[in-house]
């Protein structure tokens, strides 16, 4: 049989005493220590997730933007191939006009130099004919003989000097 004692009932209720002061001081702060900890690493876990959500729409951003960027670069390099073509078209007609300048300033240096060269042609064959004519004169010839001589002398002449200059102007 069980015998109860004095020191059972002592130690009973100090053990229920020691029961309750832990429950009540080490239990229940330990117990909302850790409702603490749970719900700060369930906040931190939410966090992270949230971050990740972040992360994911600014890696999606990022790559949305890149697609922009990439296409930009496209058009931008595109409208550089245009303005490139239209350059090259300007310097290829400013060297075509500079061509036709430089042609057009020998054809009028060469015109020049023929008109030059018709005077002096034109000079010598006056020369001639006067020489002609003196010949003519010397060994007296008639002057309607001389006067016909001369027309038909300085006619071909001037036919030969058209001819010349038709030659010329003909490159």
């Amino acid at each position: 049989m069980i015998r109860i004692d004095r020191s059972i009932i002592f130690q009973i209720i100090n053990f229920v005493a020691l029961v309750f002061l832990l429950f009540r001081f080490l239990f229940k702060p330990v117990v909302k220590a850790l409702d603490q900890r749970s719900q700060f690493i369930r906040g931190e876990l939410q966090k992270i997730e949230d971050e990740k959500k972040k992360l994911e729409e600014m890696r999606r951003s990022l790559e949305e933007e890149t697609a922009k960027l990439k296409e930009k670069y496209l058009e931008v390099l595109d409208q550089a191939k245009i303005e490139a073509s239209k350059v090259k078209e300007e310097i290829i007609r400013e060297a075509y006009e500079e061509g036709e300048k430089i042609k057009n300033e020998y054809r009028r240096k060469a015109r020049k130099e023929v008109e030059e060269l018709m005077g002096n042609l034109r000079e010598e064959i006056v020369e001639l004919t006067e020489e002609v004519v003196k010949k003519f004169l010397a060994t007296q010839i008639t002057p309607e003989i001389q006067t016909r001589l001369i027309d038909t002398f300085l006619e071909e002449a001037l036919k030969e000097l058209e001819a010349q200059v038709g030659m010329i102007d003909g490159r």
